[in-house]
């Protein structure tokens, strides 16, 4: 096989161990910088999730898990880049100057699956415009970061515990800038689980967390 080929390989069809890897960040955000922290629904720095993103709706992340019926909501998924290719992976191609851009130019759509698996189950699909959120999250100051959560809003659900699974779909690998790993620091093209999340919906009545 030539070297060619076996780039082409590399970046087409994710090995196991790149797999497990990408999982082990995703069910462990604080593992990696570039997943933000676990975002409670309360900063350090006193800013609830909906004032440091802007939004009008509830958010709900690994650690802040609960909303009111009635409520609007989006899944918060945060990534967290370096100002700049530091490192990358061997047989990894850009034609942008940073990372930041790397991933506008490749980030193609989101799709949010709701209580996937059940007979109640959703499926919604949002094209990743301009309107993603960008800036700097409180655990990683001074690098840029991006998340999905403004990109579509999700209806009100039933009260009871539920579950949410993001999907990230892009048209060429992207990478963080980070690592020269594969596994720890892209997201390879087509579309690729980024986060799950169990939550509950509780009565108007009872408190949620962060209020």
């Amino acid at each position: 096989m030539s070297q060619q080929a076996s780039m082409r390989s590399l970046w087409s069809a994710p090995p196991l161990a790149a797999v497990l890897a990408v999982a082990a960040v995703i069910l462990s955000p604080t593992a990696d910088a570039k997943w933000g922290s676990s975002e409670p629904c309360v900063e350090p720095n006193g800013m609830t999730l909906k004032q440091q993103y802007g939004y009008s709706v509830a958010i709900i992340t690994p650690s802040c898990t609960q909303l009111r019926v009635g409520e609007r909501w989006a899944p918060s998924v945060p990534w967290v880049m370096d100002s700049r290719f530091e490192q990358m992976p061997s047989g990894f191609q850009t034609d942008y100057g940073t990372p930041v851009d790397d991933l506008r130019g490749k980030f193609k759509s989101i799709d949010v699956v709701v209580d996937p698996g059940s007979p109640y189950q959703s499926d919604r699909s949002y094209p990743a415009d301009n309107k993603i959120w960008e800036g700097e999250l409180p655990d990683a100051p001074g690098l840029p970061a991006v998340d999905s959560a403004n990109l579509g809003s999700q209806d009100p659900l039933p009260v009871g515990q539920h579950s949410v699974a993001v999907y990230w779909t892009f048209s060429a690998p992207h990478c963080d800038g980070y690592t020269a790993s594969q596994g720890t620091s892209c997201l390879l093209a087509g579309k690729t689980l980024v986060k799950q999340i169990s939550f509950n919906v509780v009565p108007t009545a009872q408190p949620t967390q962060g209020t």
